[in-house]
């Protein structure tokens, strides 16, 4: 079990977002992987140029695979013009569920289920503050 952060060219994510995915995607069906869950990150300017890159798409993918297949997959990367760099962790079963599940979520943040909001409450709203009511200080 695998968490994958590649990191792509962002111009031709841009031109053709789904066509960058499929490539990844096809990066991993070759060495045998199968994609559990995957989703573009993050868009940014990299601290420093990258093949004269100075910005760049992060892709995470979580999938699994045979270990001895990541010669091949790292051979694959350096091959493809898109993929500019990538970083393939192993993790254990506990921390895949968690990133799957992570990356599934709507919003993406990790939260243990003792902290996940309740839907049917009205300040579940993600970054929206309590309302005090009228007269009463908040406190600092």
């Amino acid at each position: 079990m695998y968490e994958g952060m590649f990191l792509l060219d962002s111009n031709r994510f841009a031109a053709d977002p789904d066509g960058v995915q499929g490539q990844v995607k096809g990066l991993l069906d070759r060495v045998g992987a199968s994609i559990v869950a995957s989703r573009s990150w993050q868009e940014g300017k990299l601290c420093y140029p990258i093949e004269g890159h100075r910005k760049g798409l992060y892709f995470l993918a979580c999938f699994k695979m045979d270990g001895s297949q990541m010669i091949e997959l790292n051979r694959l990367c350096k091959l493809n013009d898109t993929v500019l760099r990538q970083l393939v962790i192993r993790h254990p079963k506990v921390i895949f569920d968690a990133m799957v599940e992570a990356l599934t979520s709507h919003d993406g943040a990790l939260h243990s289920p003792e902290q996940r909001p309740d839907p049917r409450d009205p300040r579940a709203n993600y970054g929206e503050r309590e309302r005090v009511p009228e007269g009463v200080e908040e406190e600092r």
